[in-house]
């Protein structure tokens, strides 16, 4: 008995090494190829390979501006020249280590149902996209000074006071994972995370339902680093 009591013991020891070596290589962890992903399952994170794009011709680059868009996503997608972080992994790719992170969706649908829920008028529970709880941030290197900040600091957002007075605010999203991105067959719009309740996408802000409102943000580029930087788009899953 105390034989196996010693052998679980150092089982249980030798599963919490890995679990905290898993947990610092994903703090430390840089894709240095835009077409890469990885997951790191007992960490709950994804790493994903991106680049820094403007795109002149594209609203809400340098102003504020209520875009449809997401911020982010892969170049596969037709959606593609609106993205400022891209990569050049594939939906389906980023959307099975998600999952392989513990992402998991409990509400989705495609972005037909959307439409037709926007035009009803009628909100309720059913309007808003939901799945496991994720954070977001953005990693490159300055240097040998490895960066990493929070996506939504990425950002500037303006919002209206109920005496109509135009401020500007922390943008403060709540993002989950949903994965009805992979419900739209008909048109791959390409989006990893979206600033709104899109059903487009495999990461939304679900704070409002779906769609309605569009919040007001830019680019900070004061935060962001410059075009054509790799950097690593980094996905906590909240598991």
């Amino acid at each position: 008995m105390k034989h196996k009591r010693l052998l679980s013991a150092l089982f249980l020891l030798i599963v919490a090494g890995c679990a905290t070596d898993t947990m610092n290589r994903s703090r430390t962890a840089f894709l240095k190829n835009t077409t890469a992903v990885a997951a790191y399952p007992d960490a709950g994170v994804v790493v994903i390979g991106c680049r820094i794009y403007q795109n002149e011709k594209c609203a809400g680059l340098f102003e504020f501006s209520q875009r449809t868009q997401g911020w982010s996503g892969c170049s596969e997608g037709v959606n593609n020249p609106h993205f400022i972080i891209r990569t050049e992994a594939s939906q389906d790719l980023c959307n099975q280590k998600l999952q392989e992170a513990g992402a998991k969706a409990y509400r989705q649908f495609p972005v037909k149902d959307a439409v037709k829920m926007l035009k009803s008028g009628n909100v309720s529970e059913e309007n808003f996209l939901d799945g496991t709880p994720v954070m977001v941030s953005l990693r490159w290197n300055e240097g040998d000074k490895l960066i990493e900040v929070p996506f939504e600091k990425c950002f500037q957002e303006k919002t209206v006071l109920g005496n109509g007075k135009e401020i500007l605010k922390p943008f403060t999203p709540h993002f989950v994972y949903h994965g009805a991105g992979l419900l739209n067959k008909d048109t791959n719009y390409g989006c990893l995370v979206c600033q709104q309740d899109c059903s487009g996408g495999l990461i939304c802000n679900n704070q409002a339902p779906c769609c309605k409102p569009v919040p007001k943000l830019k680019p900070d580029w004061n935060v962001l680093p410059p075009k054509g930087t790799l950097v690593n788009l980094i996905i906590y899953i909240l598991k």
